[in-house]
């Protein structure tokens, strides 16, 4: 059988699971920054302004899901992209 004398052609492109990983914990810190940062501001914003009718709770929420899961995306995806690098290939063994 004649050996391969480096990588094959899908073996040089670049790596599609390094983006698939990235996307799943982008998705995972989406959710977790969006829950967070809603709790977070629904107490801070309830200690300035009060608790009259939950007015201040809710105001968190509605500010904190969504500013909390786009910083949440995006810094999960890009911890995964900076620092997730594929291990170096082998040399050929003969």
């Amino acid at each position: 059988m004649p050996r391969h004398l480096g990588a094959r052609q899908d073996q040089r492109e670049p790596a599609l699971i390094r983006w698939l990983v990235a996307l799943l914990a982008a998705l995972v810190g989406a959710c977790v920054g969006a829950g967070l940062m809603a709790i977070g501001l629904a107490i801070l914003f309830t200690a300035i302004w009060g608790s009259f009718e939950g007015s201040a709770a809710m105001g968190g929420v509605s500010v904190g899901l969504p500013l909390g899961g786009l910083l949440g995306f995006g810094i999960a995806a890009w911890l995964v992209l900076h620092f997730w690098k594929p291990s170096p290939a082998l040399p050929p063994q003969a």
